[in-house]
């Protein structure tokens, strides 16, 4: 789940694949409505019928197809309402889409405090209103800063938006980013350790978001730094999502998710094709120590190709679908990092070149047969009849070239010399001409 602000309309929200159970996308946007009052915002046009104190969301979608087809709720992403055109188009075509909208003012008596109403919507159709009290908003902390002693909430110069001075000072690794497309901006992320160190959370933004931790003193000294990697809208057939929440104050875990086409029930929808969290605390030094694993369902793994066919290596559509590109076997070889899939067939979700690096492939869905690809057995290896918990039926020595059947959480179903089993994955190379680590 992701939220995508509007750059026309400062107050919207667009939702991209809203989680299925509707209290996690509640509680998700709770969060965003007290983020977003903590965030200095550009002032825009008004959409047509709200209020200036108002926050709406919106789930992507709605696009149809056709010369007088709407162009959906990402239409106003980075446009303004068309309410007169030949083709209208207005928010309020699209209220099957609405998800939530929040209403607020200054709280009585508290006015430095904002209260409010979110009314949630499923199908459009209201659903349900819960009250918010006691929202803290980015004006109100200015004018309270003087009496205030710093805290979470807290602006500081190390956050907001980073011009080349600002990250030369308090991000030096970043520093050299700056001259490339995209802005950087930091946010404050609520969780210290003991020495009260301060952690932020610094994403550059263009076709692209890349999102990097920093851990600093309470001098603004940088300690300590994790790249957490880079989110995308859909680009060749997939797209990344990296969402995080805190867990009791004294850890904060990543999700990575790639998005992508899959098959089932012999239609194509858009669902998970790998997953990865990665658990971060700060120790007393303020470094970060982190923890990653894959949800074992979605794991990829990446596998080498073989060369031995003087007609190339064939990629297709769909499983023995049609030819799409043809990989020539000269040179060094390639990298494919491949997912699960059915008869034998393996979803592609990236090819790399040992000689050119990564390659762009000529569409989104792409699949490979098991007997084009194999892995090696860095060290020897024991064969299992199934996976986890089974027995073992067998060895694989050190540096053999394995047949990849199938895939199924940290396990790979080989075939080498008759044996046929289950290894887990750790300890296999897919890498054509080097050792793995």
């Amino acid at each position: 789940m992701r939220f995508i602000q509007s750059e026309v309309y400062s107050n919207l929200y667009l939702v991209k694949y809203p989680d299925k159970d509707f209290s996690i996308v509640e509680e998700a946007i709770k969060e965003k409505i007290r983020e977003h009052l903590k965030t200095a915002h550009k002032t825009g046009k008004p959409l047509s019928y709200s209020g200036e104190s108002a926050i709406y969301f919106y789930e992507l979608g709605g696009m149809s197809i056709g010369f007088l087809g709407d162009a959906g709720t990402g239409y106003f992403i980075d446009h303004e309402e068309d309410l007169g055109g030949f083709v209208s188009e207005e928010l309020g075509m699209y209220i099957n889409y609405r998800l939530a909208e929040f209403y607020y003012e200054p709280c009585p008596p508290d006015t430095s405090l904002y209260c409010g109403e979110i009314n949630f919507f499923r199908e459009g159709e209201h659903f349900k209103v819960e009250g918010l009290t006691n929202l803290v908003s980015l004006d109100k902390e200015t004018n309270n800063h003087s009496q205030q002693k710093p805290n979470q909430d807290t602006a500081l110069p190390l956050h907001g938006l980073l011009d080349k001075e600002a990250l030369a000072k308090y991000y030096p690794i970043l520093s050299n980013e700056c001259n490339s497309m995209g802005n950087f901006y930091g946010q404050r992320i609520a969780l210290t350790n003991d020495q009260e160190d301060i952690l932020s959370l610094v994403n550059r933004t263009d076709s692209f978001t890349e999102y990097y931790l920093y851990s600093h003193n309470k001098d603004f000294k940088a300690i300590d730094s994790f790249y957490l990697g880079k989110a995308m809208d859909f680009d060749n057939g997939k797209s990344v999502t990296i969402d995080y929440e805190i867990i009791k104050d004294k850890s904060i875990v990543f999700t990575k998710v790639i998005w992508g086409s899959v098959y089932q029930n012999n239609e194509e929808v858009i669902d998970t094709l790998t997953q990865e969290t990665i658990t971060i605390q700060v120790n007393p030094k303020g470094e970060l120590e982190y923890s990653i694993s894959k949800t074992p369902k979605f794991s990829s793994l990446e596998v080498y190709v073989r060369n031995a066919k003087t007609d190339g290596i064939k990629l297709r559509d769909k499983p023995n679908g049609n030819v799409i590109q043809t990989l020539n076997t000269k040179g060094n070889g390639y990298i494919f990092s491949i997912v699960s899939g059915e008869n034998g067939w393996f979803r592609v979700l990236k090819i790399e070149s040992i000689n050119e690096g990564e390659l762009t492939k000529p569409q989104g869905i792409t699949w490979v047969h098991h007997s084009e690809i194999g892995i090696r057995a860095n060290r020897e290896k024991s064969v299992f009849d199934i996976p986890k918990t089974g027995k073992q039926i067998g060895i694989v020595p050190m540096d053999a070239d394995l047949n990849i059947i199938d895939l199924e959480q940290n396990w790979v179903k080989i075939e080498y010399q008759g044996l046929t089993g289950w290894v887990d994955a750790t300890s296999l190379c897919g890498n054509p001409v080097s050792t793995c680590p």
